[in-house]
């Protein structure tokens, strides 16, 4: 027996780093279990997300550094979900700009070329 529990009940600081880590799955249906599982909890989220940030770092860095277009895209669209997701979030994630934004610059100079 299966039991089902409402996503604002999750553990966030568990689930919400487990699923980013997911993005870097390129196979069905891995992929898309990690992106609805990120897109459902940021939806539902609300002040949940904003201490799990510092959590989310390694998982977003891992995504965008495996280089495959596919995944720095998808990548991408959850860290603009990400910071509209709550209050705070998209300045609680300027501390880690250094460590994110390096490979958006290989992908956009590989873009150029």
């Amino acid at each position: 027996m299966v039991k089902q529990v409402e996503i604002e009940k999750l553990d966030y600081h568990h689930y919400l780093p487990l699923f980013f880590d997911g993005l870097r799955e390129t196979v069905h249906p891995y992929e898309f279990f990690a992106r609805q599982g990120v897109n459902d909890m940021l939806e539902h989220g609300g002040p949940k997300i904003l201490p799990v940030i510092p959590q989310l770092i390694i998982p977003i860095k891992n995504a965008l550094n495996t280089r495959n277009r596919q995944v720095i895209c998808t990548t991408l669209k959850v860290l603009q979900h990400l910071v509209v997701s709550g209050d705070m979030v998209g300045e609680a994630l300027v501390p880690y700009y250094r460590q994110i934004l390096p490979i958006l610059n290989i992908f956009k100079n590989m873009n150029s070329e």
